[in-house]
């Protein structure tokens, strides 16, 4: 029977291998939501963002979970803490898992990126539908002469 702390780490393992893959679904539909702003589909990009929620929830529950780990190891959830929890690990699970993390860092800065990209494009879609629905606004007001 496995003792806690393999169970704790292979838990740790397996957050890490959902997020990835968590993440590059993530990618993939921010990409698509930022040509569905382009596109002017707001069906389908309703439908995009709603596919993305569940990702989000996922995301956020791995991520609670490797906080509580990192607790239990009595370890923050900040690089040093992550890099003591790492150098604890045996070789081969350290490097794997290490591994691991520096892919789903890189996926995260990534859809980050997207979704900043994605946030400029709304604002910039929104100016637009705002400026087509309401008359142009003048800063003054016409005065009868006489």
């Amino acid at each position: 029977m496995p003792s806690k702390t393999s169970h704790l780490i292979q838990s740790f393992f397996n957050t890490l291998v959902q997020d990835i893959k968590s993440y590059q679904k993530l990618e993939i539909l921010l990409k698509q939501q930022k040509a569905l702003y382009l596109h002017f589909d707001a069906d389908q990009l309703e439908s995009n963002i709603a596919q993305q929620q569940p990702l989000l929830v996922l995301l956020r529950q791995n991520a609670h979970q490797r906080s509580q780990i990192m607790a239990t190891f009595q370890l923050k959830m900040d690089k040093q803490g992550v890099e003591r929890f790492f150098s604890a690990l045996p070789p081969a699970a350290a490097e794997k898992i290490k591994s691991l993390w520096h892919q789903l860092e890189t996926l995260i800065k990534h859809c980050q990126v997207l979704n900043q990209e994605n946030g400029q494009t709304s604002a910039s879609f929104h100016e637009l539908i705002v400026s087509l629905t309401r008359p142009q606004q003048h800063t003054y007001t016409e005065q009868p002469i006489g």
